[in-house]
């Protein structure tokens, strides 16, 4: 029988795209923006801090139209979330539309607190092999709680995309709050890339089952890719 163990760690997100940050927050109506990048500078989640004046999708859709323009970068939509706050009047002052923006709170501030609200990160991914059978352990953390998933099954390459994402869903067990299972996990071949692609099933009270998709493109490692594909899915459910 042979026994190994893969230890697999990651860097934190980035934010290698300053440029593409600046030009977003000259969007009307867009009070801050925070753009996530892997190492290559690839965006993963953009962030944007908006006042209501415009539908969030025409936001998204902005977002998209100026990314593709200015940095001929293809935003896919479903990485852009929008959060549209009031502007509170100042009192007292002649002119209540006006806000004094040294009293309220800094729109940075404000959507780091929004992008730091449940957002897991992986930490470690193990993958034990013994004969026939691997078991794969995911390990997440979010502020300074580690959350940890294990399955167990076939070593069957074909079989190990849906063994990690089910050993994540198990991580995120106690975040989602709700019965979830993998409907599929593959990774597939686009011909430039190769794309993790995740389908989670979400048991909703009184509106039954509700799937929600994730992708990552693979950086080295499918395994977690995989993951990452888990976390896309399930982001804007934890969010």
């Amino acid at each position: 029988m042979t026994l190994t163990r893969e230890r697999l760690t990651f860097m934190p997100s980035l934010r290698l795209l300053p440029d593409l940050e600046e030009s977003i927050r000259q969007i009307p109506g867009v009070r801050a923006v925070s753009v996530v990048t892997d190492a290559q500078a690839h965006p993963t989640e953009i962030h944007v801090l908006a006042s209501p004046g415009k539908p969030a999708k025409q936001v998204v859709r902005d977002v998209q139209s100026l990314a593709m323009a200015q940095f001929d970068i293809d935003v896919d939509h479903r990485i852009v979330s929008v959060v549209q706050i009031e502007d509170e009047p100042v009192a007292g002052g002649e002119d209540d539309s006006v806000i004094d923006l040294d009293e309220a709170a800094p729109a940075t501030e404000i959507l780091e607190e929004i992008e730091a609200q449940a957002r897991p990160m992986i930490s470690e991914i193990g993958v034990r092999s013994t004969g026939s059978e691997i078991e794969v352990e995911v390990r997440l953390e979010l502020d300074s709680d580690t959350f940890v998933g294990v399955e167990r099954g076939a070593a069957a390459a074909s079989a190990r995309p849906r063994l990690v994402a089910a050993a994540t869903i198990s991580a995120l067990d106690e975040l989602l709050g709700l019965p979830a299972a993998v409907e599929s996990a593959a990774v597939v071949d686009t011909g430039t890339h190769a794309v993790a692609l995740v389908v989670i099933t979400l048991s909703v009270p009184r509106i039954g089952a509700q799937s929600l998709a994730g992708s990552a493109v693979i950086r080295g490692d499918e395994t977690d890719a995989v993951a990452r594909a888990v976390l896309s899915a399930v982001n804007r459910r934890l969010g």
